[in-house]
């Protein structure tokens, strides 16, 4: 895998991305890009048991860009790191998710600068926290057009590690089904065990009707655009065929 690092201003902040290339398709202007964000870009695209979209997004001559999240890998700042950073940080006004949708933003601007994405065929892969990040993305900036979210959290209050650092209380305003609206074009795959205690099936069930609904009332009649699968997966870490069914599902919104 060929790639190159690039540093940009994201907000108050710099963002170190990582932009890997396909190595034996020439440039294409009708190939897509697709942004696969985990804890760290290590994991995203080069750790086999998580980068399960980046080979076969690499292979069908697609670009894949990726960066560490807030308050992980090399961004682990005052507050600390994971979801106990997080958590601080937004308990503190330093609100990580609204630092990760400028993060994107930023981080697509400047794939587009360098000619990649014009195609409009922009896709985001994401399991747990990185869903729901890029969900949140997905809602402010359109040229995100699909995104697959495994096992994503959608309600903050439920996940044990965050709130130790953030009551509850105050996770309302960060609740996922606050933006189903403003996701009611995007191409969405959702992926939750029957069983998942860590993020809640319930919560996220919750908020794929809420989506579904609100695309059903947006889009023409009978127009299926994105899916909820409860799967039998236990516990909170996504089957591996879960994955590589969300992998072909951002594949087809890239050749449509």
């Amino acid at each position: 895998m060929k790639s190159e690092e690039f540093t940009l201003e994201a907000g108050a902040e710099k963002l170190k991305c990582t932009l890997a290339a396909p190595a034996k398709v020439p440039p294409n202007p009708s190939s897509g890009l697709l942004l696969n964000i985990s804890a760290t870009v290590q994991y995203a695209l080069r750790d086999p048991a998580q980068n399960h979209p980046t080979g076969p997004f690499l292979a069908a001559g697609h670009h894949v860009l990726s960066f560490d999240l807030p308050c992980h890998g090399e961004r682990v700042g005052s507050h600390g790191e994971s979801l106990l950073g997080m958590g601080r940080a937004f308990l503190a006004g330093d609100d990580p998710f609204a630092q990760f949708v400028a993060d994107g933003k930023a981080a697509l601007d400047a794939c587009l600068e360098r000619g990649i994405g014009h195609s409009g065929k922009i896709v985001a892969y994401g399991i747990s926290r990185a869903g729901y990040c890029l969900l949140r993305l997905a809602a402010a900036d359109a040229r995100v057009r699909a995104v697959a979210a495994l096992s994503p959290v959608t309600d903050w209050g439920i996940p044990e590690e965050f709130s130790r650092s953030c009551p509850r209380t105050h996770t309302w305003p960060l609740l996922l089904d606050h933006w189903a609206e403003a996701l009611g074009k995007t191409a969405v795959y959702l992926s939750v065990g029957s069983q998942d205690d860590v993020v809640g099936t319930e919560a996220c069930v919750r908020f794929a009707m809420k989506l579904l609904g609100q695309q059903r009332r947006l889009l023409p009649k009978d127009t299926q655009l994105s899916q909820l699968h409860v799967v039998d997966s236990p516990g909170h870490s996504p089957a591996l065929a879960s994955r590589l069914e969300a992998t072909r599902f951002l594949l087809q919104s890239c050749t449509a």
